[in-house]
């Protein structure tokens, strides 16, 4: 049988789970073969036949796998559709592998009403609630219906971590990409990124990628003439990315959207991740004067959007052969020799180093979070942050943290904390840095609560010393972020109890009102979509 691009990569996700089982009986193909008491036993060859494409790989197929190597159920399979999502540009299919048959209506039933009530959802719940719709295409529901389950799998989504995470962004694109759901989600949308308080921008612009309906293109083009925030803004610029790559903008749009791009980038006043993103829509266009804009660009000493422009990469080329060589030298020390030699994983690798497109770069992180491979490529970038930190290069610490927003790994919440913490420290790295606290589980005990309470001091000091406004909304953002991914509910509930009683003074009131807002969105998210860490 012969496979293409997606085939490999999916052979590929089989042979490396099995290659790093945590169980060392089953790394082997005879031992895997065996089915470790999970699956029924086959010949040693069938292995070698699953893996090297002589058969079709299936959803049962696939399922067999996570058996037996005691993998949560849909992680291979999530793996496969982060991998399929980055490969499609028209309407994808449901999910890439899904059972067989027709979907069952009755399941599909009870978990609907189960989303549109107050009971709790899993991502495996959305995963297959989702993948039926899809196949349902003239499935009745209600519009507001459609609206409670987008926004409750939305909102899910952007609280969730690893596979969770994975399982309902997925189920979220399935949502979005639903023949009935096209002017539903621009709505929606539109809503979401109109609110100053609201806390998922890049949730809700990410999936807006995958949505071609002119007025969701219109949505996202507002922001860039009228933005609500830089938060908005740099969300607005990752989806619109994609659609001006995907040639979904008329020639005068395109004109427009890289005028105003263009803007917002010369603009110092905004952000690093607005500029980034900036510059990575400007990258995707065949735009003549390339060379005298990125010439421009770094007399006006923004080398990191020159270099965007010219090769997609946010380092010069220099540094980035050096971040290449040194990342590389760690990963060879610890990965295994069939790792080194995997071309999947080598891709894999080199789209999430220094890739600056959020969309290639995401779905590169995605994959490596649900794999093996993630803590490595984590540990890698722990030693690229403290050495930027050491050298004083900001571009290359944003970037580090970029990469451990997915791969975070609890040997570094100490360095992170400090870098979120730091009151002389930049404003953008320390908003990064507290959403990378944020994306890390940590045991409970009293390292945790010291670190919490770290975290909720420098949020009050924010609210107490007003720095300017933009600063400020970062920072409170970042730190209330962190805290509420963390679960501490109850801290933010005290600020703004402080706030109320006056125990805690704000700078303004202005400030004080920021506060409350965005605090407020935390504060407003039900009990049943909380996750349980």
């Amino acid at each position: 049988m012969q496979y293409g691009d997606l085939g490999q990569k999916m052979l590929w996700v089989l042979r490396n789970a099995r290659i790093h089982a945590a169980d060392p009986e089953v790394r082997g193909a005879s031992g895997f073969a065996a089915g470790a008491g999970r699956a029924a036993p086959v010949h040693r060859s069938q292995v070698g036949r699953w893996e090297s494409g002589g058969v079709a790989v299936t959803h049962e197929l696939v399922r067999r796998y996570e058996q037996v190597l005691a993998l949560p159920e849909g992680q291979l399979l999530a793996t496969i559709d982060v991998f399929a999502r980055s490969m499609l540009d028209g309407p994808s299919t449901p999910a890439v592998l899904h059972h067989r048959g027709e979907p069952d209506a009755h399941e599909t039933l009870a978990l609907v009403e189960r989303a549109l009530s107050t009971e709790h959802m899993s991502g495996l719940d959305w995963d297959r609630l989702s993948g039926n719709l899809a196949r349902m295409p003239h499935v009745l529901l209600r519009e507001r219906d459609w609206e409670a389950l987008f926004r409750r799998c939305n909102q899910e989504t952007g609280l969730s971590l690893d596979l969770e995470f994975a399982q309902r962004y997925g189920a979220a694109v399935r949502f979005v990409r639903h023949p009935r759901t096209e002017a539903l989600v621009a709505r929606l949308a539109e809503a979401g990124l109109r609110d100053p308080a609201e806390q998922l921008y890049v949730d809700i612009a990410s999936l807006l990628r995958y949505a071609s309906h002119p007025a969701v293109i219109e949505v996202l083009v507002g922001q860039l003439r009228n933005p609500t925030n830089d938060h908005a803004l740099r969300s607005a610029l990752l989806a619109l990315t994609s659609h001006v790559q995907r040639g979904r903008l008329a020639s005068h749009g395109v004109i427009e959207v890289v005028r105003l791009a263009l803007e917002h980038l010369r603009d110092t006043e905004r952000s690093f991740r607005v500029r980034r993103g900036a510059a990575n829509l400007i990258r995707v266009v065949d735009l003549p004067g390339r060379e005298r804009l990125a010439a421009g660009l770094t007399v006006d000493n923004q080398n990191f959007a020159a270099s965007i422009i010219m090769a997609g990469r946010s380092l010069r080329p220099g540094e980035l052969r050096e971040l290449r060589v040194r990342i590389r030298r760690t990963l060879e020390h610890w990965l295994s020799p069939s790792d080194r030699e995997e071309p999947v994983l080598d891709a894999v690798i080199g789209a999430a180093i220094g890739e600056t497109n959020e969309e290639t770069n995401g779905n590169a992180l995605a994959v490596l979070m649900l794999s093996p491979q993630g803590p490595v490529v984590g540990r890698a970038y722990i030693e690229e942050l403290r050495a930027a930190l050491r050298d004083g290069n900001d571009v290359a610490a944003h970037e580090c943290l970029s990469v451990l927003s997915w791969l975070m790994q609890p040997e570094a919440l100490d360095l992170v904390t400090d870098i979120a913490c730091d009151p002389g420290g930049d404003v953008d790295l320390a908003y990064e840095a507290a959403n990378a606290v944020g994306n890390c589980t940590e045991p409970a005990g009293p390292v945790r609560e010291a670190r919490d309470a770290r975290l909720l001091a420098r949020l009050t000091d924010v609210v107490r010393e007003g720095p300017r406004p933009a600063d400020a909304e970062a920072l409170i953002r970042g730190h209330a972020y962190a805290l509420g991914m963390r679960g501490r509910y109850d801290l933010l509930e005290g600020v703004v109890s402080d706030l109320d009683a006056g125990r805690l003074l704000a700078a303004s009131p202005a400030l004080a009102t920021m506060t409350r807002d965005l605090i407020g969105w935390w504060r407003g998210v039900p009990e049943h979509v909380r996750p349980v860490r």
